[in-house]
Order: structure tokens, then sequence, then C-alpha cells
């Protein structure tokens, strides 16, 4: 009896241990967890802090979230909610104490709750920022911790790329010229307004559609060589032609750029020039009619010349035939009427002579102009002295004055331009 009762008492005793060192183990390893949480949670690059029911104001929070928030010390943080550290409205115009209580409830229920807040620093400045809640049970007490991460430049980012992408969609939007986004297999992957008004098409009847499916110049495998030297060359500008819809075709300017990314992007830009090749087609119509009217004009100067040429030619031979004429068939019979007495109309039959070598003299072809401005009277009278006549010889026969007939002579030496010369009249008259 004694014997099971001392072996009843080592079993206890034995358990007891074993139960005291579990106990230990246990306290242990909860004593380095929570030193671990501890040391993460002080050593966070995010934001950590804790809040409790039922006020769920802040309980804890780590070394970042004190500097995020501008708050001196942790007890000075613990005085403070959600609501104190946020404005008094949301960006969509609901109280924020009201969604804080919202977004709590949430996490409570599902056991996290992930949203976009706007906070804002003790000393005003907001700031948007990425909030986990996470419920979190321990020895029975239920708590709940929040990350918040400071998301300012990613949404200063988020916002450059908008506007940037806004930008893009504006000048390709307005531009005139059309434009194409294409990979490396040809196929259409943006294009813009500008295009779909110069082709016919939709955008979403383009970007399902190819370059070769709308480039009239090219065959498929012309397009897919042209491809290939685009993105071993970087760049190229040329002309095509394109096809529209509805079937008929367009003169283009092309000139594209290789961009290595996202697999290989072919950018291209498209402008219409047929009604510069229409005007370039007119030009040279043109030019050919004026070059036809040109050659026809100097066809037609070719045959003037001609014409002139024979004209001057047949003058030329009338004024010698009727020179030779009146000296062959009518001087020489003045010359016999002159040998015979004939009195009083001897003086008449000198004038006709004279009147006779003036118009043949006016019909010589080496007749200079400058006769022209003498008058009729001025012109016998330089006939007369041409053919050796003295004045009293021409006062004769033109039944004129000496004086008169001098007066002629100073006359035809000014009209000549030889009153300051010492040219003798005849000699001069001789070589015009």
């Amino acid at each position: 009896m004694k014997a099971d009762n001392y072996k009843s008492t080592a079993q206890s005793r034995k358990s007891r241990r074993s139960q005291a060192v579990s106990e230990q183990k246990t306290e242990e390893t909860s004593r380095k967890s929570e030193e671990r949480y501890r040391l993460l949670f002080e050593s966070s690059r995010d934001a950590l802090m804790t809040i409790a029911p039922p006020t769920w104001k802040f309980t804890r929070a780590n070394q970042t979230a004190l500097q995020l928030f501008g708050v001196a010390s942790e007890a000075d943080f613990t005085a403070l909610g959600p609501w104190d550290v946020s404005p008094e409205q949301q960006p969509d115009g609901r109280p924020s104490a009201e969604k804080a209580q919202e977004m709590i409830a949430t996490a409570m229920r599902d056991g996290s709750c992930f949203f976009e807040w706007e906070h804002q620093r003790l000393h005003g400045d907001p700031f948007a920022a990425d909030v986990l809640l996470t419920r979190m049970e321990v020895d029975g007490q239920v708590s709940m911790q929040a990350t918040v991460r400071d998301i300012t430049e990613r949404k200063r980012a988020d916002w450059m790329l908008r506007a940037s992408e806004e930008r893009h969609r504006l000048i390709l939007g307005t531009a005139m010229d059309g434009f194409w986004l294409v990979d490396t297999q040809g196929h259409l992957l943006e294009v813009n307004e500008a295009y779909c008004r110069m082709s016919g098409y939709s955008e979403q009847e383009l970007l399902t559609m190819s370059i070769s499916d709308l480039d009239a110049a090219e065959l498929p495998a012309e397009t897919a060589s042209h491809i290939q030297k685009v993105i071993s060359e970087g760049e190229d500008r040329f002309e095509s032609v394109h096809r529209r819809k509805e079937g008929s075709d367009f003169n283009v300017e092309v000139s594209v750029q290789f961009k290595p990314i996202e697999g290989g992007r072919i950018v291209g830009f498209m402008r219409d020039i047929t009604a510069r090749r229409k005007t370039e087609q007119n030009l040279r119509e043109s030019e050919e009619r004026l070059r036809v009217r040109s050659q026809e004009l100097e066809e037609m100067n070719s045959a003037l010349k001609v014409l002139l040429k024979q004209r001057e030619q047949d003058k030329k031979e009338i004024e010698e035939k009727v020179q030779t004429n009146v000296k062959q068939l009518v001087l020489p019979y003045i010359e016999k009427l002159k040998k015979r007495k004939l009195g009083e109309d001897a003086a008449y039959l000198n004038i006709i002579e004279a009147n006779l070598h003036g118009v043949i003299s006016s019909l010589a072809t080496t007749t200079s102009v400058k006769l022209y401005r003498l008058t009729p009277q001025e012109l016998l009278v330089a006939n007369l002295i041409k053919d050796g006549r003295q004045d009293k010889d021409i006062s004769e026969m033109l039944n004129s004055s000496i004086n008169t007939i001098k007066a002629h002579r100073r006359n035809i030496r000014k009209k000549l331009g030889l009153t300051k010369e010492k040219t003798n009249l005849r000699t001069f008259l001789s070589s015009i």
C-alpha cells in the first residue's frame, strides 16, 4: 500500500514538473514572439499603429508613424484617434470620423480592410495614403493594427502619367497628320482621328487591321521587308499610296521610327499629299503646254522671219526694178528733150528730172533714215546737191532764188547733224 502511494506521488510530481516546463516554454515562446513583433513594429519603414475599442483611439505607434504625422511622442499620439489625423472630410465629401468608423467595422467583420485614405499631419498638410486595417486578438482582447503608407509621390507620378497621356491624346487628336502605332508584325495598335478621316475607317475597324490591309503600293512580303529595314535602321521616310474604305486611293508621305519598347513598336505619321500631287501634275501639264506653245511660237517666229526676209527681198527687187525702169525708160528721153530748144518749158523739164531723181533716191536701199526728217523740198534739193548741181543750177531748176536754195542747204546740214563739221555736204549725201 505504501509502495503504491509513493509511486502515485512520484508521478504527480513528475507531471507538475512537466507542466511547469511546458508553461515555461510557452512563456518563453510568447516572450520571443512578442520581442520579434516589437522589433518588427519598431523597425518597419511603414507607419504602424494600433487602435482598440471602445474609443478606437491609438494605443501604440512606431517611430515612422510619429514622423509621418508630425507627432513628438508616442504618449501624444495615443491621445489621438484616426479622425484627428485626417481632414474634416474625405475627397468623396464624407466626414472622416464617419467613414473611419465604417472602415473599422469592415475590418472587424472581415478580418482586414485595405483602402485609400487622405490623412493630415498635425501641422495641417494633407497627404494621400494606403491604409491596411488588420483585426488582432490577444488573450481575448480585440484590437486593430493600422499600416499607413504615404503615396503622395505615387499619386503625383500617376497624375503626371495621366497628364502626359492626356497631352498625348490631345496632340494626336488635334494633329492634321495621321498617326499609327504598330507592332513588328505590322498590326495597328493605335490610330488618331486624322487617319480615321483620311481612310474612312473607324478607330475600332482600324485596330483590327494591319499595314498590308491599307497600303496599296506594297505587297505583304514587301511590307514585311520594309518593317525589318525600319527596325534595322531605326527610321525611314518615304511616299506611298493608301486605300480608303470605299476603295479609292490617296497619296501619303510617311515618316516612321522604331522604338525598342514593349517588344518593339513602330511610330508612324502620315500626311495626305493627294492635293500636292494633283498640283504637281497640273504644274507638269501646264509646263508641257507652255513648252508646246513655246515651240509653236518659235516655229511661227522662224516662219515670220522667213516671210519678213522675203518681203525685204521683194521690196528690194521692186525698188531696184523701179530705179532701173526710170533710168532706162524715162531719163534717157528727158536728156534728149533737154537738148532741144524748149524755151520756157525747159524749166518744167528740169523739175520733172529732179523729181524723178528724188523718187529714185527715196527707193535706194542705202538711203539713211536721217533723210526722213527732211521736207519734200529739202529732199529734192539734197538729191540735186548729191547729183553735183550748184546752187545757181538748182535755183533755176526749181525756179527759186539762190538765197532760198542756200537756206535749204543750211537746214539740210542742220538736220543731218553737220552744222559744226567741215564735211562736204555732197560727199556726205553720197555716202548714205
